[in-house]
């Protein structure tokens, strides 16, 4: 497997990747250790203060937008957790810690998203 190697133009620009990919990581952790067992993805630009979290297995278009500008360590704990569970309400999943599974009964259209994925309905 062939790895990337990124080059950024100026040293803002190097510090403002590694920023990102910090807030992902640790957003992401705070996912995995507050829902273990689901899968999320966590996208963030620092520089546009917003991170997009999804769980693909409901649903590779719709997800949840948390702003992480000017956040604390417990905002961003807090908001992140929020942001997982909102995305499992959305469709009837449990947010218990721990809980599995309930995406394979979710109805599918033809892409495999979950019906209703932009509602929640």
């Amino acid at each position: 497997m062939d790895k990337k190697i990124l080059t950024y133009d100026t040293p803002d620009e190097a510090q403002t990747a590694a920023a990102s990919d910090r807030v992902c990581r640790e957003i992401g952790a705070i996912l995995q250790q507050h829902y273990p067992g689901r899968v999320w993805h966590v996208h963030t630009s620092v520089a546009g203060g917003v991170a997009q979290i999804q769980c693909p297995s409901i649903s590779s278009l719709y997800g949840y937008t948390l702003h992480i500008h000017n956040k604390t360590n417990d905002q961003m704990r807090s908001g992140a957790v929020k942001a997982g569970g909102q995305l499992l309400e959305m469709f009837k999943l449990s947010r218990d810690q721990g809980a599995k599974g309930g995406e394979e009964l979710l109805q599918r259209d033809a892409r495999g998203e979950a019906i209703h994925a932009a509602t929640g309905l």
